[in-house]
């Protein structure tokens, strides 16, 4: 008898105790048993608790991150296209002047060798050098007409005098003819 007074007045201490100390052994306990039905786990529900605020706020910056990355892709693709047609009208400019530039040099080659075969016709002399001149702007002349689809016209016929001129007198043993 003695022995089960002893256990039942262990028994009471400890129920005793218990129940002043509930709320910790229901958080000692939660750590090591989860009640399937209930799903009763207080420290995953605190931890939930308190990261359910930090997470929306993760949540909220990752979309806003995700919608000003949107925008950024948005500018940089208007940018380009901007850049392109800008480049675009730069190359169209480059073009134009080089046209430009290419018919100003065909006209002048054109004068250069009208104005020689002139001279040639009014006795005028000139050295080999004036010749091979005359015949190396000819063969840009004939490039750039070329290029841009061009007759050569007034052009060819005086070349064609040049030259004759050229053959008829390059034997001679003068420096000038």
């Amino acid at each position: 008898m003695k022995d089960s007074a002893l256990a039942t007045s262990f028994i009471e201490q400890v129920l005793s105790w218990a129940s002043t100390h509930v709320v910790e052994i229901i958080i000692f306990l939660s750590v090591f048993v989860e009640i399937s039905k209930i799903k009763l786990n207080p420290i995953s529900a605190i931890v939930k608790f308190i990261f359910k605020p930090i997470r929306k706020e993760i949540t909220e910056l990752g979309d806003k991150i995700q919608k000003d990355m949107d925008e950024l892709k948005k500018e940089l693709k208007e940018e380009i296209n901007s850049i392109k047609q800008d480049q675009e009208m730069e190359k169209e400019a480059i073009n134009q002047l080089i046209y430009s530039d290419e018919m100003a040099e065909i006209s002048r080659i054109r004068w250069e060798i009208v104005e020689f075969s002139n001279s040639i016709e009014n006795g005028q002399l000139h050295v080999r050098d004036e010749y091979r001149h005359i015949k190396d702007d000819y063969k840009r002349y004939d490039a750039l007409n070329k290029k841009h689809e061009l007759d050569n016209g007034v052009v060819d016929e005086e070349i064609e005098k040049i030259e004759k001129h050229y053959e008829e007198n390059k034997n001679g043993t003068s420096i000038f003819f």
